[in-house]
């Protein structure tokens, strides 16, 4: 059985680098130990090594950037990659804290060579933008031996990669330091010669807990791995480089998430309504804002449009220091059968332009309006969910228009001015049933402006308008 060991040596790293790969010197720090676990190249040419101790670091450069080790980031990120690299293959698993054991054997019926698998494979990691090693082997603790040892060649000849995990040091293997000094005293330096001892004598000499290392590296004994399976939600963070006021800079890193998102919808074939980001200010509570596309959508640019239009309106209360994307729920791509006549209106479609207004004005600040079986003007119409197909009028509504103006008032006003009655009158009398019985008789006059009003006299002979004529 061939195995696929990719090691990511920098995960937290790359993270900053796929926002800037121009960065200062710049060294990640563990929390624990306060020794350099990551660094870039500018920092290394300065002198800087991994395990070096955070105060002489600091000490070789005063600009040096120095962040946290944050292990949950690292956990996220070998998800993602997970994910990514299982579209081309089905058996992962993730060898923590930062490797992925992939099989092999079972993905090469579908390639023509393992060539074109590795080939497949390295498309997928270059699109993630993350530095790795990796190694191949016929047992998993072989494929990752080598990764770690940045073997970073693609061969499956057995004897050849048996022979190069021979040439390991016996360092090299996840030993306790008593257990290395152990067999080197006993001359065991290399892991060959480990590996020519028999398991037999090794039981005589050694501990079974030795016993089974040794049985699994040779692919004797049963390695123990648990497959990956993608989870039914799409979710990405990143921490910003440097915190932001101002929204409008967010618009690179905003949009590498919502390239991930399109990847990840395109490769399931799904759309979705609606996106959540979360803007996490410093010592203050996140804002989360909802974008929603009416027709449902995966591409990038059209997201990135809508929460352009979004953040316009979103004031920061601290400064931004990381944001998270998150889609809970995918839709189908539906059939578009429309006529030809009913999409799309101009160079936008119905529902993308119900889209941006909702972005620019607010989920609630759109409305669409439905008629209502009533012959009062106040009841004659209502709110509804905006429409993005065109309704074909009944025969009753064809039939029988009714003359009325496209913008009634939100409160009818007192008619003051001179009129001239152009049309007229038409009774309303109606409600008495529910208690807001009306009785007027409505014309369409003009005044002075040459405004075409629409304006009624009640029972009292006082005049109002209503309405305005377009």
């Amino acid at each position: 059985m061939l195995w696929l060991y990719l090691h990511f040596p920098q995960l937290q790293l790359d993270g900053l680098l796929a926002q800037d790969a121009l960065m200062p010197p710049t060294i990640i720090v563990s929390s624990k130990k306060h020794v350099v676990v990551q660094l870039n190249d500018a920092a290394r040419q300065l002198g800087i090594n991994i395990g070096m101790g955070l105060g002489t670091a600091a000490a070789m450069n005063t600009s040096l950037s120095v962040y946290e080790f944050k292990e949950r980031n690292e956990q996220q990120r070998i998800q993602e990659l997970a994910q990514c690299l299982y579209l081309d293959t089905a058996e992962i698993h993730i060898s923590a804290p930062n490797g992925l054991l992939l099989k092999v054997s079972n993905m090469l019926p579908l390639h023509p060579n393992l060539a074109h698998y590795w080939k497949v494979i390295q498309t997928r990691l270059m699109s993630q933008q993350v530095y790795y090693h990796f190694g191949l082997g016929y047992s998993p603790l072989a494929a990752q031996l080598l990764a770690q040892a940045a073997f970073d060649k693609i061969d499956e000849d057995k004897a050849t990669l048996s022979a190069e995990v021979g040439k390991l040091p016996i360092g090299s293997l996840a030993f306790s330091e008593r257990r290395k000094q152990q067999l080197q005293r006993v001359g065991v330096k290399t892991v060959q010669s480990l590996l020519d001892i028999p398991l037999v004598e090794l039981g005589k000499r050694f501990d079974t807990e030795l016993v089974h290392y040794v049985g699994r590296l040779q692919g004797k004994l049963h390695h123990p791995v648990e497959f990956y399976q993608p989870p039914q939600i799409f979710q990405r963070d990143i921490t910003l480089l440097f915190e932001l006021e101002n929204l409008s800079y967010l618009t690179k890193p905003l949009y590498k998430l919502l390239q991930q998102l399109e990847e990840f919808l395109k490769s399931r074939d799904k759309l979705t309504h609606e996106i959540a980001l979360t803007l996490v200010q410093r010592d203050t509570e996140a804002i989360v804002l909802k974008v929603g596309s009416s027709q449902g959508e995966y591409r990038a640019q059209k997201w990135q449009d809508l929460c352009h239009l979004v953040l316009e309106r979103t004031q920061l209360s601290a400064p931004l220091q990381a944001i998270t994307l998150r889609v809970d729920k995918f839709c189908e791509p539906s059939n578009h059968n429309d006529d030809l006549f009913s999409e799309p209106i101009g160079t936008m479609s119905r529902a993308d332009l119900l889209s941006v207004l909702r972005a620019k004005l607010g989920e609630g600040a759109i409305h669409g309006i439905q008629t209502m079986p009533d012959a009062r003007p106040e009841y004659a119409t209502n709110h509804c969910e905006p429409r993005l197909q065109c309704s074909k009028p009944s025969v009753t509504e064809k039939s029988a228009p009714l003359l009325r103006p496209n913008f009634l008032l939100a409160q009818i006003q007192p008619l003051h001015n001179k009129v001239m009655l152009l049309q007229g009158p038409e009774r309303i009398s109606t409600g008495w049933w529910d208690g807001h019985e009306i009785e007027r008789d409505y014309f369409i006059a003009q005044d002075e402006q040459f405004r075409r009003l629409w304006i009624f006299k009640d029972r009292q002979q006082r005049w109002f308008i209503h309405g305005i004529f377009s």
